[in-house]
């Protein structure tokens, strides 16, 4: 029999389940001895609190052992292969959990969840606008020639994403532009005419040159991108609103959703300058590895910290990782990746904080189980909408 869905196993757990589902249920722990051990381990890591989880109790769901479990079934539904990894997501990834974790065995436990290969999904498209305003749906898993403008050839990969093939800088004097835009639940990697990668998070959009000319290299970014720019002698600049952010050649994160109070950007390697075009309060600064400037839309203040650059980069890596944040902040974020809109039914619930690291998975009751879990409060799901309450 194949792979049996998690749903399914947890409905039985808070005896929620149906007759037909507790026949689907029956049929897959008759068919292996392997199947009953797994639904024991899971029923007592689901029955037990957050302050009494303990790591020997969480089903292991890799890849490897899920085809233990099942040897008839050759090929692990990912759908499912990232439901299952939620399990041992949760007392792994979120704060109180951690707490009981040694760094090492964290790792350990984290690695089972990485992915070896990338998830081709619908999660991996954009909406190209090129200069004649013509438009290319860019789904995943196919290859395709896009266009030809300026002597660059556009063309879409498997796996690479957009390139524009060029190294040559253009004699022209006017650029031409495209568009490259994601929408919430999307993300997207395009690589530039002149080499410098760019990841594109979701809800987000990029306008750049299909081809850089002799001097300044100049994109403008809404929403939020990674950047790896090749350095070639010219600087690279990304304008978002009034605020610049200038590199030669670096790694750098750019934050700047229009509903978040500030525009963050954050330097992995390299050396950027940000600077402020307000003409209320003009200034700039320069960034070295590991410090992050923030520039206050309210306050027009722009400021210096320290960070740790994982928390503002891991998306990139295809997973959420959080410290010390408000559920509010997180679920912010979380809704632009899952297309939701959020309500609190009690306001104090926005100002718990949860630490934590997990995959985007494809099914937000997967998170919604992990919140609840942790955090105490109920979590109600209606199409789009979100309610969080206290339990």
């Amino acid at each position: 029999m194949g792979n049996i869905d998690w749903n399914i196993i947890q409905k039985k757990i808070k005896g929620q389940i149906s007759s037909t589902e507790e026949e689907v249920l029956e049929k897959w722990l008759n068919a292996s001895l392997k199947h009953r051990t797994y639904f024991k381990k899971a029923e007592a890591f689901l029955k037990k609190g957050a302050e009494d989880l303990d790591l020997d109790l969480v089903p292991n769901t890799t890849n490897e052992l899920m085809r233990k479990l099942d040897s008839k079934s050759k090929v692990i539904q990912i759908r499912r292969f990232l439901s299952y990894s939620a399990v041992i997501a949760l007392p792994i990834l979120l704060a109180t959990v951690m707490l009981f974790l040694g760094e090492k065995r964290f790792n350990e436990q984290m690695a089972q969840l990485h992915m070896s290969t990338a998830v081709e999904s619908d999660q991996n498209r954009a909406l190209l606008i090129t200069s004649s305003g013509k438009t290319y749906d860019l789904e995943s898993g196919i290859d395709q020639a896009i266009d030809e403008e300026q002597g660059v050839k556009i063309r879409k990969y498997l796996k690479a994403g957009l390139k524009y093939e060029n190294k040559t800088p253009s004699q022209k004097t006017e650029l031409v532009y495209n568009t490259l835009k994601t929408a919430k639940g999307g993300e997207y990697q395009l690589e530039l005419a002149d080499g410098t990668t760019v990841y594109l998070n979701c809800d987000s959009e990029l306008r750049y040159p299909v081809n850089f000319g002799q001097g300044e290299r100049r994109v403008e970014l809404k929403g939020e991108a990674f950047f790896e720019v090749t350095k070639n002698g010219q600087a690279f600049i990304v304008d978002v609103q009034d605020v610049s952010v200038e590199v030669l050649g670096t790694k750098f994160n750019v934050m700047a959703y229009a509903d978040e109070e500030s525009i963050q950007t954050t330097l992995v390697s390299g050396k950027v300058k940000v600077a402020v075009n307000s003409e209320d309060k003009p200034t700039s600064l320069y960034l070295e590895p590991g410090k992050q400037a923030s520039w206050n839309k309210l306050s027009g203040d722009l400021d210096c910290k320290e960070v740790e650059t994982e928390l503002y980069t891991s998306w990139v890596e295809g997973y959420f990782r959080f410290e010390d944040q408000r559920l509010e902040d997180i679920m912010r974020t979380i809704s632009r990746w899952y297309d939701i809109k959020v309500f609190y039914q009690n306001p104090d619930l926005k100002n718990k904080r949860l630490t934590g690291k997990l995959h985007r998975f494809e099914d937000f009751s997967v998170l919604a189980n992990m919140i609840e879990k942790i955090s105490g409060a109920e979590v109600d799901e209606n199409n789009n909408a979100v309610v969080i309450r206290m339990k």
